[in-house]
């Protein structure tokens, strides 16, 4: 018995119909309900009119119909009409959400099927036409087998079963020509071909929608869900709790934005490799998750998680989490930051208001003993000069509030002027006169460091077309890039297409790259570096000794001038360390071929003692500070700087 059962179910796993989802399901019930509206209106409007013409006397134009006559089609009629009636009832509250019960659906319809079958069959039977007895039952058969979709297995039974009726009850009438079983089969064959299309077709459909819906819930839930952590993602996140902000039994004083930061995750990920990394970052996500389980949390970006909680029992939510962190791993440093930033208005963007529990984060940073921050009143004044700048580094570039300055540079051996360094000031209207300081290293944590870099080259190029013109001595001008210029820009072609622009010469540039921004990995720039020395320009290493790769960027790289670092000259009368250090320093470069350059000269003993040890150039307060072009001119006309030989040649 088992095995016929377990025949059975193969059997109907493989016939078609059997194994639709609940939505294809669905969705044909639901296009059945469609039609059985349009259905039972036209079966209903039928039997009225035919009501009408019985009561009317129409049909007793052909002769006389018996009073047993009347009452067998007036009974079929009303019980076919009330049939429909329900139907149609059932299908518009099911459509309006007023009925949900689909077995009830089910029911009326095969109801009505058997009712519409049985009239076809009976009122064909009943006929006093004979040559129009097929007629009641051929529209029967296409109502509810054309118009209204059914399995293909059910539909076959149904239909065969029909026409074995019909066929019977007629052969008992009279007997069946050949002509009429042959039309019977024919017209049987219709019947099957047309509802196993149409079943077909609203099949497809289904499942088209199916499809659609699918991937339109995939998609939706990818823009809201973080794939690696399964935890909201920022967009989720601000939708969140801009419906929790918005409602106005909400506290929000007592609610706290935080921005968490794994720290030394890099190295995590150095050590174990990123597979490692991945998992790591969803078993926090987990406990994160699980410490704030009636808060709203995401992963903001990398390491970084956000969450918008209750300011009671925060901090100890945020200790717990890392001890969390530190029991996953203890072989290296890892730990939590956390900024916090407490919301006075109710209609604060969260994107703000993330960005200042961020702020908050990096101002802990470098702070080993610290783990939290709450956004502060010095915070907020500094974070409000840091988007002013981000967002009027366009407006002072094209109105000018960004000034070149030049610092000159001499000659070791007799004091006299070799050149000068250009260098940015930021005369802002709002803010005043702003340091490099300030500016500088905003404008790379967002990017933007080319736009300076890119304007300060072009007015060095024209200024020095201007002492062109103006006769002026030709000093050549060292210009600064950064790592991220060679990231964001193309140096390489920005550079000559100004030199080619202001008709300038390739030896009134040199072009300086910070030490610290070379790595042996970074293809774009050793492709950029490689550029400039193909093209015949002076490369400059600039800030020796600043950074832990300087050894192996003297080994790997060709440099015409090294700029050692300043820092190297600080109580440089204090440190003994400082002279032997700077000495073989100098040697060093003159034994591969790179001249020096000592930056941060201060002191007429500092310059005495780099002079003695050859160091070619200097560069300091000693000799003037950084000052804007017309100043440095004037300088120079009037024989502060005395011009090297070698320029006015």
């Amino acid at each position: 018995m088992d095995r016929i059962l377990s025949f059975l179910r193969k059997i109907k796993r493989r016939l078609p119909g059997f194994n639709y989802s609940s939505y294809v399901k669905d969705y044909l019930f639901r296009a059945n309900v469609t039609s059985c509206i349009y259905l039972s209106i036209v079966v209903a409007v039928l039997e009225i009119w035919m009501l009408i013409n019985i009561i009317s006397g129409a049909v007793f134009k052909d002769g006389h119909r018996s009073f047993v006559w009347i009452m067998q089609h007036t009974s079929s009629y009303i019980i076919l009409l009330g049939t429909a009636v329900i139907m149609l009832i059932y299908s518009i509250g099911y459509l309006k959400g007023k009925i949900h019960n689909q077995k009830l659906g089910y029911g009326i319809r095969i109801f009505f099927m058997l009712i519409s079958l049985t009239f076809g069959i009976y009122i064909s039977y009943i006929s006093y036409d004979r040559s129009g007895q097929v007629f009641a039952f051929v529209t029967m058969e296409a109502f509810c087998l054309c118009l209204l979709v059914w399995h293909p297995v059910n539909h076959f039974i149904i239909l065969t079963l029909s026409f074995a009726i019909y066929l019977y009850l007629q052969n008992k009438l009279a007997p069946l020509s050949l002509s009429v079983k042959i039309n019977s089969f024919t017209l049987w064959i219709v019947f099957l071909m047309c509802g196993i299309n149409t079943h077909h077709q609203r099949r497809l459909e289904a499942e088209k929608d199916e499809n659609l819906e699918k991937m339109t819930a995939y998609l939706k839930d990818k823009s809201l869900i973080d794939e690696l952590t399964k935890l909201p993602n920022l967009e989720c996140f601000q939708h969140n709790v801009m419906e929790i902000m918005s409602n106005g039994k909400t506290d929000i004083s007592r609610m706290r934005f935080v921005f968490m930061d794994i720290e030394n995750f890099k190295n995590y990920n150095e050590k174990y490799g990123f597979r490692s990394g991945n998992h790591f970052l969803r078993t926090i996500g987990q406990i994160i998750h699980a410490t704030f389980e009636n808060d709203v949390v995401a992963r903001f970006s990398d390491d970084h998680f956000i969450a918008f909680a209750e300011a009671e029992g925060l901090i100890e939510k945020l200790v717990f989490i890392k001890k969390q962190i530190l029991e996953l791993e203890n072989s290296i440093s890892l730990g939590l930051k956390s900024g916090i930033y407490k919301a006075t208005d109710p209609y604060i963007a969260p994107s703000v208001a993330l960005d200042h529990a961020r702020y908050a984060c990096a101002s802990i940073k470098k702070h080993y003993s610290r783990d939290f921050a709450e956004y502060s009143t010095d915070m907020d004044s500094e974070f409000k000069r840091k988007q002013h700048i981000i967002n009027t580094i366009d407006t002072a570039i094209k109105n000018g509030y960004i000034l070149v300055y030049y610092q000159p540079v001499v000659l070791a051996k007799n004091g006299k002027l070799c050149g000068a360094e250009a260098l940015a000031r930021w005369n802002d209207p709002e803010y005043g006169f702003l340091s490099p300081a300030e500016f500088i290293p905003v404008l790379e944590e967002y990017h933007q460091i080319h736009k300076l870099d890119m304007y300060v080259m072009e007015s060095v190029c024209r200024d020095i077309k201007e002492s062109y013109d103006s006769n002026y001595p030709r000093i050549p001008v060292s210009i600064n890039f950064s790592r991220l210029d060679f990231e964001l820009a193309d140096p390489v072609k920005e550079v000559s297409a100004c030199i080619e622009k202001y008709g300038i010469s390739k030896k009134d540039i040199h072009i300086e790259i910070t030490e610290s921004a070379i790595s042996e990995t970074d293809q774009v720039l050793q492709q950029a570096i490689g550029g400039f020395r193909e093209k015949g320009y002076s490369l400059w290493l600039d800030d020796f000794g600043s950074g832990y790769s300087g050894l192996n960027v003297l080994k790997d790289y060709t440099f015409d001038m090294m700029k050692i670092d300043m820092k190297f000259l600080s109580r440089f009368s204090d440190n003994q360390k400082t002279q032997p250090i700077l000495s073989t320093i100098v040697e060093l470069a003159g034994k591969i071929g790179m001249q020096t350059l000592t930056e941060g000269v201060e002191t007429p003993e500092a310059y005495e003692f780099l002079r003695s040890i050859g160091c070619q150039r200097l560069q300091g307060y000693l000799f003037g500070k950084p000052m804007p072009r017309e100043e440095f001119i004037k300088k120079m006309l009037a024989g502060e700087y005395q011009v090297s030989d070698e320029l006015l040649s």
